[in-house]
């Protein structure tokens, strides 16, 4: 036998190398996969746990109410103001209303303008961004921003029309002169009979049609020509960039209609005060900018809303002297305007900037202003005192169903809270007793509704169109904002933030999932124990300094 070398090695196929490779690649590759599953499913399952049906409160006997659906569970620890990750939040750090003594950076509340030259646009949260996009340097941007079309061979019945647009606020609107609209025979864009058919597609403007606005000028009025789109968001699905702005007049156009002086207003969302009540302080602040005094004015709505008790302050503080000419009007009749204002639109201006992120802007000499003016011609006095300054008031804007109609974000069990908070608090108040009221706002006038906000000491509601009345509360007036613990929307914070109102949020409590999984549909229901806990030391802090100015009166 013949021993084999010890040094000879076996051979090696010259692919099993390769194959080896591939083989951990695979094995790589599915556990990759694998994991990727494992998460997903993971996710899924606990998205589907968070939602549980739940018969009865938790806590003792006296906090048990049957709940209305499924309820969202989380913990408290878990909320964050601003969610992770989500970039129109990662800055926003700091949301509360600062004390005015501690905020140095605050702009000026007698509206001063900054001096010449001015950056623009401004460093985004800087006091000048402050001042000349949302106060007082508002007006000034708008009229040097004006620019003038229809000027050539200009004659005394010609149709120069001023546009006035300020990008960096958001806004734009025009001042006509010598224009006529033939609208008879128009389509409602999206029209409902009652609130009850409302819904995300009701749209109570005119379709737009193409000739439907004449003027007198020598060019074609459009954006070859250089002319802006006076007409955008007036009309349902136009104006296009070829359109223009107006055809030449008709030798004969029918029955006409001659207003002198318009402030023409056109609404979407009619039914939601905030957006109604922004459209109103553009066209205010409009009026200023061009000198138009509101006795001299006559107000226009272009379109076929529904009646709001909004309605009565748009009035009385664009046009109190004249009637109101309605889209009906439009409808029957050529209009020809000597003169009139298309404001911004309603989703645009001041009101409406920062409603998803940190607003840098605080005390605001222009929209405190519009409060008193609003107020004022309402016959709402005094602006900024209660009518019995003794008397200790909490109310609650409630929400809830009206007309018909269903809306999001209810507080379930509002009556029981209410009615704790009148027993825990009856003997809070050493010159009487406190007051609790909830108030339903779509059944009350607009006076009624200020009136109530101008008394009250403090005010709570879910975060909903109605909590635009918060405008009307005193400066120091205690304001608690109740969420969804996932829906984020700040256009009333930014409200305190301006008038001085000390804005508070309360996101606990349990979401009860009514129709959909949208943090915006989610109703609310609140175990008395944790509502407790936060709003007995907030309370007590306005019992305390009502007491002492009332005891040193």
């Amino acid at each position: 036998m013949v021993a084999r070398p010890l040094n000879v090695m076996k051979k090696v196929s010259p692919n099993s190398g390769a194959s080896s490779c591939s083989k951990r690649r695979m094995w790589l590759w599915g556990g990759l996969v694998s994991a990727m599953v494992l998460v997903s499913f993971l996710n899924v399952f606990e998205t589907l746990t968070s939602f549980q049906f739940v018969s009865t409160s938790s806590g003792s006997s006296s906090d048990s109410v049957q709940v209305k659906g499924p309820i969202e569970s989380t913990k408290d620890e878990d909320l964050q103001m601003f969610p992770v990750g989500v970039r129109h939040f990662q800055h926003a750090i700091h949301h509360q209303v600062r004390d005015e003594f501690e905020d140095d950076e605050q702009v000026d509340e007698t509206g001063e303008r900054m001096a010449s030259p001015v950056r623009w646009p401004s460093t985004k949260g800087s006091k000048s961004e402050c001042l000349y996009a949302r106060d007082y340097g508002l007006i000034e941007r708008l009229d040097n921003s004006s620019r003038t079309f229809c000027t050539a061979g200009a004659r005394a019945n010609g149709s120069t029309y001023t546009f006035f647009h300020v990008p960096e606020a958001g806004v734009r609107a025009t001042k006509l002169q010598n224009f006529g609209l033939d609208l008879r025979g128009a389509e409602i864009a999206q029209d409902i009979d009652n609130l009850a058919d409302n819904g995300g597609g009701h749209d109570p403007r005119f379709r737009y049609r193409k000739s439907s606005a004449f003027c007198s000028c020598v060019e074609r009025q459009d954006r070859e020509h250089g002319a802006p789109s006076i007409w955008k968001d007036y009309f349902a699905g136009g104006p296009s960039d070829q359109d223009p702005n107006c055809d030449t007049f008709q030798d004969s156009v029918g029955d006409k209609l001659t207003l002198t002086r318009a402030v023409v207003m056109v609404r979407k969302d009619d039914h939601n005060p905030f957006f109604q009540i922004s459209a109103m302080l553009n066209a205010w602040v409009m009026m200023k900018t061009i000198g138009w005094d509101r006795n001299t004015t006559q107000l226009v709505t272009l379109d076929r809303a529904l009646p709001s008790p909004v309605d009565d302050l748009r009035h009385a503080l664009l046009g109190p002297e004249r009637p109101v000419i309605d889209g009906e009007v439009f409808q029957d009749r050529v209009v020809h305007f000597e003169s009139a204002l298309l404001p911004p639109y309603e989703v645009t201006g001041p009101l409406m900037s920062h409603l998803d992120d940190n607003q840098p802007c605080h005390a605001n000499a222009m929209i405190a202003d519009f409060r008193d003016a609003a107020l004022k011609s309402m016959a709402v006095t005094p602006h900024n005192a209660k009518s019995d300054p003794q008397r200790c008031l909490v109310t609650i804007i409630s929400r809830r169903p009206y007309g018909g109609r269903r809306i999001q974000r209810v507080w379930q069990n509002e009556d029981e809270i209410v009615g704790r908070m009148r027993a825990e608090y009856r003997d809070a108040y050493r010159f009487g007793e406190c007051e609790f009221q909830s108030l339903e706002f779509t059944n009350m006038t607009m006076h009624d509704q200020m009136r109530a906000m101008v008394d009250s000491d403090v005010v709570i509601g879910m975060h909903g169109a109605g909590m635009v009345n918060v405008m009307w509360t005193r400066p120091e007036t205690l304001v608690i904002e109740i969420f969804p613990r996932r829906r984020y929307r700040w256009g009333y914070r930014n409200l305190c933030q301006y008038l001085g109102c000390k804005w508070h949020e309360f996101r606990s409590g349990r979401d009860v999932r009514v129709h959909t999984f949208d943090p915006n549909d989610m109703d609310k229901f609140i175990p008395f124990i944790q509502w407790r806990s936060f709003f007995d030391p907030l309370f007590r802090d306005v019992v305390d300094r009502l007491e002492e100015k009332v005891g040193g009166s």
